[in-house]
């Protein structure tokens, strides 16, 4: 007689109630509060005392509850840049032609993204140019509607055009509409004659920074002089800088610096024609072409060319700004910066004469530090050895004591300074032992390193492969004031990226620098993220590399974001990566990389087919199908690498999905290639007889047949019940519309009427193709329709068909009996091409059948 616990255990499990003892501690619920968390109506019947219940239930030890789950982690929220996810919303939304956001929202998020810019002091990116510039047409688009101006303020509009007129760190014509599209703005709006003066000026720099400075050039021609005299009015709008109203004041300066915009474009450009025309044309208006400005950019240009000449000439109309002591100079950069570059470029092209007369012309009157410092980089340069340039160093302090700048009052003593700039050009020339004698001299002198001097450190051991060297420059430089230093963080990247490649240094050291970085607030490199990335997918931490990318990956360009995009689908599409964490990077790919071009989740799709996992790649392809991108929903050439993976792993569920997407995908025409592809893979997937109706819409389409669709449709007859009457029509219907039939047709024809186990049948028609010389089956190379494989021996290619395609040891020992004794050489030339067994025991010759769609 069964028990009364046995009753209870039995009732319970009907219930669908948890079983708890009476004496359990972690009883903390009534049944009938969780019936009431449920949401149930339904109240459990008690019979003695409440039954209780916990929340789960745990086997501890000694009651301590050690092996506690840890509650699920979420992930960090994506860090935009205040304002962009408004703006991505509304491209989405205009993607998917749906409800746009109203106005006052996109201008709240203009007004949220320039204002953080400017504060900032960065560029916008090409990505949030994009976005910019979406955005704004539609602005102008509502305003349009109203018969107004554009609702931004002016002084956004005049911030995000100043922010356009910076160089990028590559050119991209999105920069150029975005800017033109502010110009327009602007020119509607009701501007002071200085601010109108500085939005032109800002186009034109949008236009010269992007390639488009002949445009900038034409513009400039064409603009009225009246427009460009202004009448300062900083107390009507206060954005022109104080410093700058004074020296814009003078139409002529303004034209200056109008003009040598342009020909610092031209000269970026690399257009001579364009550089010389502006040239003149500056001459022609009266304006000074031997200004600092010009004489630095014509000095660059001439450098790039190679022209040593032309450096010359331009030289001596530099001369006079390098030696020029005032401090009341508004150049654009310091001449005596072009300086040193001119003694790096004679040391590259060794001009040592033309160099030492430059470096003869500026040490005649009393020059500066930072002309002294030059001077020691041509010493090393020029070989001198350190212990030579040490006594320079001597006769420089010695004149300090006589002289000193009378106007600055600068003393010129040998600085870390110094010794940080000939350390940089003994890495330029790749000799670290050159490097470290530098620093043992300024440390004999006195001079200790500084953050920078570990910085360059950490280069140069870095460079030759010295990770831990460059470890130890790394701890040495936490140790210092880094602050307000900022030029370490490339290499902590470039020693982040390095300690990832190094099987050395475990995995807390790498994250120590990493936070050290993360701490600062500092920017971690594209290189940088994609390697943590990895190492992180590598230990399955998909949380950390989601928060990782959710952090860093949308204040990048398109290019950098590209770079991270393609290492994390490098690291996916290798087949020594788990299929888990391949699964994983494919999934952060595409909720952060939504760009993602159809070509690459087209990669990601077949690299899950090759992984044998169907259900992966086809949830890629419906991934891409539920997308609202053009460029990324499939097209005809995805459909047929689905149908083609599908059909590899015979996988017919998969292959049906992937079909039905097809029925509903209103974008796409279906064409005979994709029915051929369909009719190959219903085949693969053993459905011959659901193959064999593509081919009757194929013949009952406009396009019609190609010749890969008899090949298809003759594989498709070689599986199906009864296939060889249907090849004997399609066959009969050939030669009714008189097609040429290539060895390679008789290939496929032959195999159909053998598959369905008529031997009989098939040796006959081979016999009269034979004697009628319709095929031959003599060694000589014969092409393969479409292509699909190299010229093939019509011999091997015919009878191999035909032993490979006949259903069971019994049908092939038949024919291989019939063509030992009517064909002996032909079987000779397949025994020497070889075979292939499958699981089943069954043999084929070792030729290629395959069929393109």
């Amino acid at each position: 007689m069964p028990s009364h616990l046995s009753r209870q255990v039995f009732r319970a499990i009907i219930a669908n109630e948890p079983i708890v003892s009476r004496g359990c501690l972690r009883r903390v619920h009534t049944a009938t509060s969780r019936a009431a968390l449920n949401g149930s109506r339904h109240v459990t019947r008690q019979r003695s005392s409440p039954r209780v219940y916990g929340g789960e239930q745990r086997r501890t030890l000694f009651g301590l509850s050690l092996f506690r789950s840890k509650p699920p982690r979420d992930s960090k929220d994506v860090n935009y840049e205040p304002g962009i996810e408004k703006m991505m919303e509304y491209a989405k939304m205009e993607r998917m032609r749906a409800r746009l956001p109203p106005v006052e929202d996109i201008i709240q998020a203009w007004q949220q993204f320039i204002g953080v810019k400017k504060a900032k002091r960065d560029r916008i990116q090409d990505t949030q140019g994009v976005l910019l510039l979406q955005t704004l047409r539609y602005l102008r688009r509502e305003a349009e509607l109203q018969g107004e101006a554009v609702a931004l303020d002016k002084e956004v509009l005049l911030r995000a055009a100043k922010r356009t007129s910076l160089e990028p760190v590559a050119q991209n014509a999105v920069y150029v509409e975005l800017a033109r599209e502010l110009y327009e703005c602007l020119s509607a709006l009701p501007l002071s004659a200085e601010n109108r003066a500085l939005s032109f000026e800002w186009y034109l720099g949008a236009l010269c920074s992007n390639g488009q400075t002949q445009q900038a050039r034409e513009l400039l021609l064409d603009q009225a002089t009246a427009e460009l005299r202004p009448e300062i009015d900083v107390a009507q709008d206060g954005l022109a800088a104080h410093g700058s109203s004074a020296m814009r004041s003078n139409t002529q300066q303004r034209l200056a610096v109008q003009w040598a915009r342009i020909l610092k474009g031209f000269a970026r450009e690399r257009n001579e024609e364009g550089l010389f025309a502006t040239l003149g044309k500056m001459r022609e208006l009266g304006l000074d072409t031997t200004s600092n400005r010009v004489a630095q950019i014509m000095i660059r240009h001439h450098m790039l060319t190679d022209d040593v000449e032309a450096v010359k000439h331009w030289w001596s109309v530099l001369r006079p700004h390098v030696l020029e002591t005032s401090q009341e100079r508004v150049d654009d950069e310091d001449p005596e910066k072009v300086l040193r570059r001119l003694l790096r470029w004679c040391m590259k092209t060794d001009n040592l004469q033309l160099g030492h007369s430059i470096v003869r012309d500026v040490v005649d009157r009393h020059p500066s530090k930072y002309i002294w410092d030059s001077v020691f980089l041509w010493a090393a340069g020029t070989k001198k050895s350190v212990d030579e340039i040490g006594r320079m160093l001597d006769v420089m302090e010695t004149v300090n004591e006589r002289i000193s700048n009378h106007l600055t009052g600068e003393q010129r003593y040998a600085d870390i300074t110094t010794i940080n700039l000939l350390v940089e050009y003994a890495i330029s020339q790749n000799d670290p032992y050159m490097a470290e004698r530098f620093i043992t001299l300024g440390q004999q002198r006195k001079i200790e390193p500084n953050a920078k001097t570990f910085t360059l450190q950490m280069d140069y051991r870095l460079s030759v492969g010295d990770v831990d060297g460059a470890l130890i420059a790394y701890k040495h430089l936490q140790s210092s004031d880094t602050q307000s230093y900022t030029g370490d963080i490339s290499a902590v990247n470039h020693l982040i990226v390095a300690l990832c490649g190094s099987k050395r240094h475990d995995f807390d050291t790498i994250m120590n620098v990493a936070a050290d970085l993360s701490d600062r607030s500092a920017r971690f490199e594209p290189i940088t993220v994609s390697t943590l990335s990895i190492l992180h997918l590598s230990r399955d931490e998909i949380h950390d590399v989601a928060d990782l990318l959710n952090t860093h990956a949308y204040s990048y360009s398109s290019s950098e974001r590209t770079l991270i995009r393609e290492n994390l689908i490098a690291f996916s599409l290798d087949l020594k990566t788990q299929t888990s964490r391949a699964w994983d990077t494919y999934t952060l790919l595409r909720s952060i990389f939504d760009e993602m071009p159809r070509s690459e989740r087209t990669g990601l799709m077949l690299s899950f087919f090759a992984r044998h996992r169907p259900d992966m790649a086809v949830h890629v392809f419906q991934h891409m199908r539920a997308h609202s991108r053009e460029d990324t929903i499939p097209n005809a050439s995805t459909y047929i690498s689905a149908f083609a993976g599908c059909a590899k792993l015979k996988d017919l569920e998969s292959l049906e999905v992937v079909h039905n997407q097809l029925k509903l995908d209103y974008n796409l025409d279906v064409t005979t290639t994709m029915r051929n592809s369909l009719m190959l893979s219903y085949t693969a997937c053993e459905m011959p007889r659901r193959a064999l109706d593509f081919w009757d819409e194929i013949v009952a389409s406009r396009e019609g047949p190609s010749v890969s669709s008899v090949h298809a449709a003759l594989r498709a007859c070689e599986k199906s019940p009864f296939g060889d009457l249907k090849a004997r029509d399609i066959w009969a219907r050939l030669r009714r519309n008189r097609i040429e039939l290539s060895t390679d047709l008789w290939a496929s024809y032959i195999a159909a009427l053998a598959g369905n186990g008529d031997n009989e049948l098939a040796i006959s028609a081979l016999e009269n193709a034979v004697e009628k010389g319709e095929v031959s089956l003599s060694g000589a190379k014969v092409e393969r329709d479409g292509g699909i494989a190299e010229p093939a021996d019509g011999g091997v290619l015919v009878m191999g068909s035909l032993y490979s395609a006949a259903p069971g040891q019994v049908k092939q020992q038949e024919i291989e009996a019939w063509a030992r004794q009517q064909h002996p050489e032909v079987w000779e030339r397949i025994e020497e091409v070889g075979w292939e067994e499958d699981e089943n025991g069954m043999r084929a010759v070792r030729v290629e059948r395959g069929v393109n769609p």
